[in-house]
């Protein structure tokens, strides 16, 4: 199953402050709602068990993210692999930042899912992917600003 996600945020922080947390895997680590067992291996990548709950399938997955391809203080792509409990997703997701405190986020991601969650049907997984990128987004922008 593919989903397609995006929106955009705004963070009362200097864009190149922004861009320099969201592009730091030790930030990312501190920022992901609902990881347990995080592991920062460089700069660029990290790994973390993440709890997900979709209707009734209850699932961990362990979640390894790369941050690649970047166009410094304005654009980077992330990665996101994991498997968990007959369930496996990649999602690419891109971020481009303009103006300067307030920084304006726009982002997208694009994710397939297979096994036992791409089972659930398309509508209730594409709103629990919604909710869950709103959650991360909004804990990511409070520790954004918070950093600033």
């Amino acid at each position: 199953m593919q989903l397609h996600l995006d929106g955009s945020n705004i963070m009362k922080s200097p864009q190149n402050k922004v861009y320099a947390l969201l592009t730091d895997a030790h930030f990312i680590a501190k920022a992901l709602p609902d990881a347990s067992d995080v592991h920062v291996f460089d700069a660029q990548s990290l790994e973390a068990t993440i709890k997900l709950r979709v209707a009734v399938v209850s699932s961990a997955m362990k979640v390894k993210m790369t941050i690649a391809r970047t166009a410094p203080t304005s654009k980077a792509t992330l990665v996101a692999e994991g498997t968990g409990s007959g369930s496996s997703m990649k999602v690419t997701s891109l971020f481009e930042l303009s103006g300067d405190a307030p920084t304006s986020m726009h982002w997208s991601a694009d994710a397939e899912i297979t096994g036992v969650m791409a089972g659930l049907g398309s509508s209730l997984l594409k709103g629990f992917a919604a909710k869950k990128v709103a959650e991360i987004f909004e804990g990511i922008t409070k520790a954004v600003e918070a950093a600033s």
